[in-house]
């Protein structure tokens, strides 16, 4: 049974019986109806709330932990899910299918999840961490994300007191030695967006979407869920209200944080690719997506990462090595402008980040950026 779908509703039965009846439901789903023998109100309710106290020890001491997590981030059955759009916060399909996965992928299959959930103590999870990490060595931010989900089903369990105490309290995350992203130098991206031609770009459109990543720094989700409306041609700039969230939902950038920025690197270059793309596009409506199929449809991850390797192994740049990625250029971007002095409060509201730690992850100082300290010979 579980206890957060249990109804304390009490109804009076018919009237020649005059008892007091309630139902629950089970851990299938099924409704069940059960007297509580009582013809007098408030000692059905006393019966209810002593039934309420044993049914959730029984959860606890009776559901192993795979079967309380059973129906967690199943959209219509995780009782996190429906708490939380009851509570009027977000949460979207894409995130709960995330979740789903890793639940799927190493939780049940593993031997935690056979432990009774009021049984499960700080020192299974540790257990069950150095078990994924040795199943998945090479993908620390994995295994941060698996516990999570764990955190994520204890700490629901204890809000609804399920169980007394939640052994996630103390287990932080592993911590990431991931390299930074690599980032382009300014003449590299000059070789990258030639002024004369698309190489080593496949056509128009990925040269286009990718010099504007390099030249704005927007993110993945930022550049493929933008329209023609939100792009002012004369004015070199773009307003970054949307993003894509799921497969077909779109919502606002990362952290709630729309923002307006200008073109702040090969101005002309960029807004002459934008001028021509939208000329020869047949969907140039001010709703239309700017990158997106011949019939509308947005462009997906898959599109963004194949066209973006392909390009790197044309140009013969070593994207592997130097550990480049997409990401790389917005990198890149604030580097070259923090190197060029331009005010970081500036560069941190056009590229969207509220605070200079932030942006200091996002800034490479080689020893090419030092050689202007140096004084005399």
């Amino acid at each position: 049974m579980y206890i957060n779908e249990l109804k304390s509703t009490i109804q009076h039965g018919a009237f020649f019986c005059k008892k007091y009846y309630f139902y629950y439901y089970d851990k299938q789903g099924k409704r069940v109806s059960r007297s509580t023998g009582q013809a007098v109100k408030y000692k059905a309710e006393e019966y209810v709330q002593e039934f309420l106290k044993l049914s959730k020890s029984n959860v606890a001491k009776n559901t192993t932990f795979g079967e309380y997590a059973a129906p967690f981030f199943l959209w219509d059955s995780c009782p996190h899910i429906r708490r939380l759009l009851d509570e009027r916060k977000s949460i979207t399909h894409r995130h709960a299918r995330n979740q789903r996965y890793w639940i799927a992928k190493y939780i049940f299959p593993d031997k935690l999840s056979e432990n009774k959930l009021a049984e499960i103590t700080r020192a299974d999870l540790i257990d069950f961490r150095s078990r994924l990490l040795k199943n998945i060595p090479e993908k620390i931010n994995s295994v941060n994300k698996v516990i999570s989900v764990v955190k994520t089903i204890f700490k629901e369990a204890l809000i609804r007191e399920d169980i007394d105490k939640d052994p996630t309290m103390g287990l932080g995350n592993i911590k990431k030695t991931d390299e930074k992203p690599g980032i382009f130098t300014i003449d590299e991206l000059d070789i990258l967006f030639p002024i004369e031609s698309f190489s080593p770009w496949k056509e128009a459109m990925d040269y286009t979407c990718f010099l504007l990543a390099s030249t704005t720094g927007m993110r993945r989700g930022e550049i493929l869920a933008l329209k023609w409306e939100n792009i002012d041609l004369e004015k070199g700039i773009v307003k970054v209200y949307d993003a894509w969230k799921d497969i077909d939902e779109s919502g606002l950038p990362k952290w709630n944080n729309t923002r307006i920025t200008p073109v702040l690197l090969f101005r002309q270059r960029t807004l002459s690719r934008l001028k021509e793309l939208k000329i020869g596009s047949n969907k140039s409506d001010s709703n239309d997506l700017v990158f997106c199929y011949a019939d509308g449809t947005r462009l997906g991850n898959t599109w963004w990462r194949k066209r973006f390797v392909c390009a790197m192994v044309k140009a013969g740049i070593d994207r592997v090595a130097r550990n480049l990625k997409p990401h790389s250029f917005r990198h890149s971007l604030n580097t070259i402008l923090r190197d060029a002095g331009k005010d970081s409060a500036k560069i941190r509201a056009a590229l969207g980040w509220k605070q200079e730690r932030t942006q200091d992850g996002y800034t490479h100082f080689d020893e090419e950026h030092f050689k202007d300290l140096v004084i005399g010979e």
